[in-house]
């Protein structure tokens, strides 16, 4: 079917609206690193596990493999984060005396996602997601630069965020084993006042304006079932190839890619209602813009492993109540190297240690609600002798904790087993 001049300029004005719609609301400093733990309130109550269980239309984003058994289905979930940030940098050689410890001014961060899956066959899933997967929010009262050079009036603040639609399909081979696809297609945004590594450390030409970027890549993912009371599974997200922040060029003069990943695990189930899950991931930070050293502009971010995992246990086997009560840990070893704390006082991604706790409640057959509750421990990276001279001393740290709810739709079919 020819779409018509008319309806593809109704479409397009439609998809930067959406667009504009979520860069307007406040993005939450992620927790594995710039990335969130998790997608949905099923899996953030569960420390963000889900690659080998998601039953939600969210497993388009943990494992496109799982949306077989999602059914017809979909979520609508909103979160909001409270962040604490915190940095100091009178101690360093080219930091501010005005800095002892500045607390962030930080405003709540709203964050809202989607997703639906429809069974277009019994061994065929499609379906599509969106949500913000990556960001980060800061502003200080004061320069992380000595006060001398900013006045106080720049290198105070920044904000990034990714905004993912990822249509994806999946496929089963067998009844125990299953693969799927997505397409990651990315809308990033940033603003910052910070200074460049230049003579005098002057504003970025960016001045705290908005700027955009496209970026594109996509996951891949596999489900196996050997045993009736244990499954695996493993996703493999590429490389998120982004255009250049061009307000931005004397700051980042590349493309701010997200880096790839690999995340593998497990679920048993020992008992009826009664779920354990685990997930473990490799983030490649030390890669692309983040990962490179001070001398090149980089950031010196590192290489991530993330261990995410917890227990559900639905009550409705047992005791015929249409709940289910989650808990759950996640633990991520900070990106940010102790030797780089001063130049990413900015971009204080440094939480390690989450806590989290959930819940499901069946209202009838077709309807559900969802809600996590995901508790962020301080954490913090001192500079010490093994950086820049001009930075030691300096210290970045956050916490922060966010509440989740959502509602689920199912139709078509048998509900879903839910954990």
């Amino acid at each position: 079917m020819k779409i018509s001049l008319k309806n593809e300029s109704i479409i397009r004005f439609g998809f930067l609206v959406f667009l504009a719609f979520f860069a307007s609301i406040p993005i939450a400093n992620a927790s594995n690193g710039l990335r969130v733990i998790g997608f949905g309130p099923d899996a953030l109550g569960i420390g963000g596990a889900g690659v080998a269980y998601d039953r939600t239309s969210y497993s388009i984003l943990s494992n496109p493999a799982g949306m077989n058994d999602a059914g017809n289905r979909a979520d609508f979930n909103f979160t909001v984060a409270f962040p604490d940030t915190f940095m100091g940098t009178s101690g360093a050689l080219a930091g501010n005396p005005d800095a002892v410890r500045a607390e962030g001014t930080d405003d709540p961060a709203f964050i809202p996602g989607a997703a639906v899956v429809w069974r277009a066959s019994s061994k065929i899933s499609l379906g599509v997601a969106t949500m913000p997967t990556a960001g980060f929010q800061v502003e200080f009262p004061v320069s992380r630069f000595n006060s001398a050079i900013t006045g106080n009036q720049y290198d105070r603040s920044g904000r990034y965020g990714n905004i993912k639609i990822a249509p994806g399909a999946s496929y089963k081979i067998r009844d125990n084993l299953s693969v799927g696809v997505a397409l990651d297609i990315n809308y990033a945004f940033f603003h910052t006042d910070s200074a460049i590594i230049a003579p005098g450390f002057p504003e970025t030409s960016g001045h705290s304006r908005f700027d955009s970027a496209m970026g594109i890549g996509g996951r891949v993912g596999v489900l196996y079932k050997p045993f009736k009371w244990m499954q695996g599974g493993a996703l493999y997200q590429t490389r998120q190839h982004f255009q250049r922040f061009e307000r931005y060029h004397d700051l980042i003069d590349t493309g701010l890619d997200l880096p790839q990943e690999v995340n593998a695990g497990l679920a048993f189930f020992p008992i009826d209602g009664l779920t354990v899950m685990g997930d473990f991931r490799w983030i490649n930070w030390d890669s692309g813009f983040l990962g490179r050293n001070l001398a090149q502009g980089g950031l010196d971010w590192r290489d991530q492993y993330v261990f995410a995992g917890g227990v559900a246990y639905d009550f409705e086997p047992k005791l015929a109540i249409p709940a289910t009560i989650r808990v759950g840990f996640n633990h991520g070893r900070n990106p940010i190297r102790s030797r780089a704390a001063f130049q990413n006082a900015l971009t204080p991604l440094v939480i390690e240690d989450h806590l989290t706790a959930g819940f499901s409640f069946e209202v009838n057959e077709h309807i559900g609600m969802d809600g996590a509750y995901i508790r962020e421990f301080e954490s913090h990276v001192t500079q010490g002798a093994d950086g820049s001279p001009t930075g030691r001393n300096a210290f970045v740290g956050a916490t922060a904790h966010a509440f989740s709810i959502g509602l689920h739709a199912q139709w078509g079919g048998s509900k879903s087993r839910k954990e």
